[in-house]
């Protein structure tokens, strides 16, 4: 992805402060949430403010595109809340509150995907900024293209039979007729099509100055519209409106206007939604060439996509959701047991069996793990026909209960180590038996891994502190060299070449120089920074629990402090 899709941000960053910022946001809220209940108390509404002022800094610090300026609108938004009853009063608060609810939720979204995605966030800040009158941010906001020099192919000159002015009026009127009837819903198509096309002709006019460009541009966004490329939005059709503007200053203003430079920030958002498109036409191609605009890592397609995922449930509910299941899977598994060893007839002494497994059912189909549910449910009916007598239970039959359970129970867990997104969903939902088996048990033998080489880490520290206090004596770090051997051979399980490259420079440090039986010097400072690679290392393996996708420049810093200790890091 690129840089507008995928921005860089300081994940190590958000995660120091990421408890802090989401108690002081519930803070927010729910002094907000009493101020509602009692609209002339200025100190509720007051120690908000703070708390919103308090995140804004915080967030700033963080330099997390989007969500400064989100803080900001916030911010303006609630200083300008007038104490008493108020029907406005009431449409800015709620507008307060589905933003106190999303951004939480966009914090948790950059932490599980390891990148921010400000144009997720431009929804909530025009939100904000329509109720303070303030002009709206476009979609293309944080869109990286310069559209000042386009490096585009000269054009033949076209040599006018009349009056440049009055071609200009002429194709004006052409494209407000059919933007009228667009507006109006009729003949929608075909009206895109005569847009589209007197801006083409508009292109031609203009020959090669500046302003051609925008209408060269306008011409693709209409004709991508009219083959449905692109939804017509609202805020699309706003665009129809700041086009036909700038055709109006050109009817009036003539020839003096095509040495001008065009309205940037209109072809800004024009070819941002040229290149959301992603159709490959020949014009479309040129377009992307002469503004050098970068490709997006996405389709407006999967920009809606994401925005849902977004007002999906954080990953607290679902962790709570999936621990819920577990725990209800766990007990009817061992119900199951019992009637395996000491007879079927235990099914019927158990009559909640069915009901806890039509609640697991029914969550199931409602997070949308469809496949896993029409498992449980068929098996829920074997069981039904054991407890009313239709049918006689079998042992083999017993054992593909137990089979669907253990495959049920795989798959909620893997609920827990992801977010709800559909195509992640759907990832889960094509799982078979064995995968989903398989990858919890992989899942499962990953997390022993990286709990035992935190363990190891925590050892290693001890040792060091004991060998500091000890006046250096080596007894206290005889088992560093082997417990770091471990601890390597777990990053090497865990495919972490970088991470294990790391824990090899450790070894060679502790072996040569801590137990090379020679004098160091300044052996305190060498062992502090030695304890910096140490815990670096530790702080990365937490951040891998959550994916072993995580950012890794956390293990820059233990290899510049190896670096320092003279054993540098092989590559």
């Amino acid at each position: 992805m690129n840089q507008d899709t995928a921005e860089n941000f300081n994940a190590s960053s958000l995660k120091l402060v990421h408890d802090e910022l989401l108690a002081t946001i519930e803070s927010a809220a729910s002094r907000l949430e009493q101020f509602v209940a009692d609209l002339e108390n200025g100190e509720l509404l007051q120690l908000c403010i703070d708390d919103i002022k308090q995140i804004r800094g915080t967030l700033s610090l963080l330099q997390l595109r989007g969500v400064d300026l989100l803080a900001q609108e916030l911010v303006e938004h609630i200083t300008d809340i007038p104490l008493g009853e108020d029907p406005k009063t009431v449409a800015k608060l709620d507008r307060l509150t589905s933003v106190f609810f999303i951004l939480p939720r966009y914090l948790e979204y950059c932490t599980q995907v390891g990148r921010s995605m400000a144009v997720l966030l431009i929804p909530y800040i025009n939100e904000l900024r329509r109720v303070r009158k303030a002009p709206p941010v476009p979609q293309s906001y944080y869109y990286p293209v310069n559209v000042t020099d386009p490096q585009r192919e000269s054009k033949p000159e076209l040599n006018l039979p009349e009056e440049f002015r009055q071609v200009v009026r002429r194709l004006r009127h052409m494209y407000q007729v059919a933007m009228l009837n667009v507006l109006q819903g009729q003949q929608v198509t075909p009206s895109l099509g005569m847009m589209s096309r007197a801006l083409e002709r508009l292109d031609k006019v203009c020959g090669n100055h500046p302003v051609a460009n925008l209408w060269w541009v306008g011409a693709e966004f209409l004709t991508l519209l009219s083959k449905n490329q692109l939804e017509l939005t609202n805020a699309r059709k706003m665009l129809f409106g700041a086009i036909d503007r700038d055709i109006k200053r050109l009817q009036f203003e003539g020839e003096a206007v095509l040495k001008r430079a065009p309205n940037e920030p209109l072809l800004k958002e024009l070819i941002y939604l040229t290149v959301l498109a992603h159709q490959d036409s020949e014009r479309n191609r040129r377009i992307r060439k002469a503004f050098d605009a970068p490709e997006l890592g996405y389709t407006e397609s999967g920009l809606a996509k994401e925005q849902e995922h977004l007002k999906g449930p954080s990953a607290t509910t679902v962790s709570s959701m999936s621990a819920v299941l577990q725990d209800e899977l766990r007990t009817t598994k061992n119900i199951l047991e019992r009637a395996a060893q000491g007879g079927v007839e235990l099914l019927i002494d158990s009559p909640e069996l069915v009901d806890t497994l039509k609640r697991v059912a029914d969550t199931l189909s409602v997070v949308g793990l469809v496949a896993p549910a029409n498992s449980l449910k068929e098996e829920i009916a074997r069981i039904s026909s054991w407890q009313d007598g239709s049918n006689e239970a079998q042992a083999d039959e017993l054992l593909k209960v137990a089979d669907t359970l253990l495959y049920i129970e795989s798959t909620v867990a893997g609920l827990s180590k992801m977010s709800l997104s559909e195509e992640k969903l759907a990832r889960l939902n094509a799982l078979s038996r064995e995968e989903a088996l398989s990858n919890s048990q992989i899942m499962e033998a990953e997390t022993l891994v990286i709990e035992e080489a935190e363990a190891g880490l925590a050892l290693i520290k001890r040792g060091l502190n004991s060998y500091a206090e000890s006046n250096y004596d080596v007894g206290h770090i005889k088992n560093v060299a082997s417990t770091l051997t471990s601890v390597r051979g777990g990053m090497s399980v865990l495919n972490l070449p970088r991470a294990a490259q790391v824990v090899a420079a450790c070894e060679r440090f502790v072996n040569e120089a801590l137990l090379g039986g020679e004098e160091l010097a300044a052996v305190q400072h060498l062992l502090e920074t030695f304890a910096d690679a140490v815990i670096s290392l530790e702080y990365y393996l937490d951040s891998i629990k959550s994916g072993k996708d995580a950012d890794t420049s956390v293990l820059q810093v233990a290899e510049d402090s190896l670096a320092a200790l003279g054993y540098p890091v092989d590559t």
